[in-house]
């Protein structure tokens, strides 16, 4: 089904392309948002297309939301959207907006026959609607040769060269070599706790929550074998992709270390909660990840489990310490000595998964990365149609 949401001459447009009535549609008049949303998710499995005119909402931050949504919540319409822009400026920040979350080749700035031919083309693609056959070629008869004509001369031979007489230096020189296919490796930040029960799971969510902020795709990956999932506990919000792979409040989580080797190519950040730091069994795949964060605790129990993690630092392990009331934070420092440089504090961070807001903490342990891009919902956009 194709799905109109816009104005009702958006719709007729639509209606004009179906005159063999060859596809089912749908149309959406209204202007409120959470209607607009409800019906749309509502027949999510019976819409195989979208058209969307931005007109129809009043309202450009509750578009720009808006379709950001559906792109998550209905798998895979993404890529069968399009989106009228009528009336937009091209060089507006709108525009570019739009442009980042769809392909130009899907956006439209007129609902008649722009609008016509971009649908026409994507259902002929996914074979909801036939084409039209294409009027078969009248080929001339062979011409019969003259006879008065001289013969045609035969081809020229082409000398060839054996390979082994061709040396290697002009071998080299004609040979192409295939471009290489450069793939996403993503960067790894590896996580473990001087003891149980310190706020291991805590910093690698906060750490992810951080990298995300700033626009990049990043994952949590337990990595201890006896490691139990209780994220599913903490939160009802959770999407199961697998048995190794689920999202609970936006995160993505995978509980099999065997996934790290697929989920390189698909993140920009891993994250991986390693759990006790004394139950390792090699803590040298711990020290191979290129971020290096040791979670301690300042109870005189968790500092003597913290001499474990200490003895193998290589001079890059970054330290955090958790539930540290202000005024013991010098003394901490302090019995730290030479490690007093990559030694931070973590504050209470009573939701789980809400980020804490502690930049400076988390941009000292990852370096200083720049934000991806600038966040694509604006509040300055105004409608360029409307009169003051």
């Amino acid at each position: 089904m194709v799905v109109v949401v816009g104005k009702p001459e958006t719709a007729e447009s639509v209606r004009e392309l179906n005159f063999r009535h060859e596809f089912e549609i749908g149309e959406i008049h209204e202007r409120s948002v959470s209607t607009i949303q409800h019906q749309l998710e509502q027949d999510a499995e019976h819409i195989t297309h979208l058209v969307y005119d931005i007109r129809a909402i009043g309202n450009v931050d509750a578009s720009l939301a808006l379709l950001g949504r559906i792109c998550t919540t209905i798998p895979g319409i993404t890529g069968k959207t399009i989106v009228v822009t009528e009336g937009i400026a091209g060089s507006s920040s709108f525009m570019r907006d739009v442009c980042e979350m769809y392909p130009k080749e899907q956006i439209v700035q007129s609902h008649g026959a722009e609008l016509k031919r971009v649908l026409n083309a994507m259902l002929c693609a996914d074979g909801i609607i036939r084409t039209e056959p294409e009027p078969q070629k009248v080929t001339a008869a062979d011409p019969v040769p003259d006879p008065q004509e001289p013969p045609p001369s035969p081809p020229i031979p082409v000398e060839v060269t054996p390979p082994s007489q061709v040396g290697r230096e002009a071998a080299q020189a004609q040979l192409v070599l295939p471009k290489p296919k450069i793939e996403r490796s993503a960067t790894c930040i590896a996580v473990a706790g001087a003891g149980h029960r310190i706020g291991t799971t805590t910093q690698a969510m906060q750490i992810c929550l951080y990298v995300k902020a700033l626009g990049y795709k990043a994952a949590i990956i337990e990595m201890a074998a006896s490691a139990l999932t209780g994220y599913t506990q903490i939160s009802d919000d959770a999407v199961l992709f697998d048995e190794h792979h689920f999202r609970v409040e936006g995160t993505d989580v995978y509980n099999d270390r065997t996934c790290i080797l697929d989920a390189k190519s698909q993140y920009d950040y891993l994250i991986l909660d390693y759990g006790c730091f004394a139950e390792l069994t090699e803590p040298a795949d711990y020290l191979r990840n290129d971020i290096l964060v040791a979670v301690c605790g300042a109870k005189p129990s968790e500092v003597e489990l913290a001499a474990d993690v200490l003895r193998v630092d290589n001079g890059t392990i970054h330290y955090i310490f958790s539930f540290v009331p202000q005024r013991d934070r010098p003394d901490v420092l302090a019995s730290m000595e030479q490690y007093g440089e990559r030694t931070y504090f973590a504050g209470w961070t009573p939701d789980y998964f809400l980020y804490s807001g502690n930049d400076e903490l988390y941009g000292k342990i990852t370096g200083q990365i720049k934000p991806k891009s600038k966040a694509v919902q604006k509040k300055s956009h105004k409608w360029p149609w409307r009169k003051k």
